[in-house]
Order: C-alpha cells, then sequence, then structure tokens
C-alpha cells in the first residue's frame, strides 16, 4: 500500500480543510508537504493552482515567521521517494536534507507509535 494513502503517521497538520488534499508536516524532511488525497499524479489545471496556492500559503506562514519578512522558498514538485502519488514540498531556498532531520522524524514516528 502507497504510504500516502495511508498517511498512518502525521507530525503535524497545516491543513485539512479541503476534501482533494492534506497539507502537513514530511515524514522524511520535517517541511511542510501537500498531498493529494487520491492515489494519482493526474488532476486538472485548476486543481494545480488551487493547491499551490494552499501550500504557499503554509510556506509563507511558516518559513516567514521564523525567518523574516525576505524569507525565500519554493515548491518542490519532484516525486522523489514516492514517484505515484502526487505530493510536493515546500523548501527554504538552499536547503538540503541534513541528518539530524531523519533523526527528528525517526523519533517523531516512534514517539506517536508509543501513544
Amino acid at each position: 500500500m502507497c504510504p500516502l494513502c495511508e498517511l498512518k503517521t502525521i507530525i503535524h497538520t497545516y491543513d485539512d480543510s479541503d476534501p482533494r488534499w492534506i497539507i502537513m508536516d514530511c515524514m522524511n524532511c520535517i517541511l511542510p508537504m501537500v498531498v493529494w488525497r487520491e492515489h494519482t499524479m493526474d488532476i486538472s489545471e485548476k486543481d494545480s493552482f488551487e493547491m499551490e496556492e494552499a501550500l504557499r500559503k503554509v510556506a509563507e506562514c511558516k518559513f516567514m515567521a521564523s525567518e523574516g519578512s525576505d524569507f525565500e522558498y519554493h515548491i518542490d514538485k519532484v516525486q522523489r521517494e514516492i514517484p505515484d502519488h502526487l505530493h510536493w514540498h515546500a523548501r527554504p531556498k538552499g536547503w538540503v536534507f541534513p541528518a539530524h532531520r531523519r533523526e527528528m522524524a525517526a523519533d517523531a514516528l516512534k514517539n506517536q507509535s508509543d501513544v
């Protein structure tokens, strides 16, 4: 089963109000990620635009609140680990996956399973 279809573990949810997608922290990079609820890579242009706008709103609130008003980010639309389920990440400019983030994700997963 696809891990994005199951969504067994969610660290933090930013927006769960749209029936088409959910915006939450990615378990691997602990950054905002929008996930299309249906297992597909094919959505309309309108859905794509609206989904990106929703992720941008979250990214602006998250990154600008912590880094200042001129902080830059981008929407990463490359499907890396799960290539067949549409999902995008909001990443700060120059972001590189640090090793300690993997440990944080593993700890978060362990803590949720202990509950």
